[in-house]
């Protein structure tokens, strides 16, 4: 039995993915997760609503079912991998008092990237401790 309706969720999510681009009809998902066809139509409903599967209406050893397929926008979520954030780590950029202001399009501006000493100061220092780590 599943803890909670996110799990169920999550796994029939992951068996209609391992089906890959051909699909798995809804009977046979209802049959695998012991799912009665209402219940097995409002889950694939709710995946659909979330665009991650499309339902193809299709006519199954004579009886009407749906085709579930994953979008392919689904399966690039599903591969992405995590963000890693330490490379912006101590940013100087992130509590700046005058981020509103700062701009790389406006040349003419006082405030952009290219003209900070903080933020140069950061790089600078960024560079010196990679560089004192390579040396031992």
């Amino acid at each position: 039995m599943y803890k909670n309706k996110h799990e169920l969720f999550e796994q029939v999510f992951q068996a209609i993915l391992k089906s890959g681009e051909n699909g798995v009809f809804q009977t046979e998902i209802c049959k695998e997760f012991s799912l009665d066809s209402r219940d097995g139509s409002r889950l694939a409903g709710n995946l659909e609503k979330q665009s991650l599967i499309s339902r193809e209406k299709i006519l199954n050893k004579g009886r009407w079912t749906y085709k579930l397929i994953v979008k392919k926008s689904a399966i690039a979520e599903y591969n992405r991998k995590p963000i890693q954030i330490d490379c912006v780590m101590g940013a100087p950029c992130f509590s700046c008092a005058y981020q509103h202001s700062c701009s790389s399009e406006d040349e003419a501006s006082p405030y952009s990237p290219a003209k900070c000493v903080w933020l140069e100061e950061w790089i600078v220092g960024g560079f010196e401790k990679s560089y004192v780590k390579s040396e031992k």
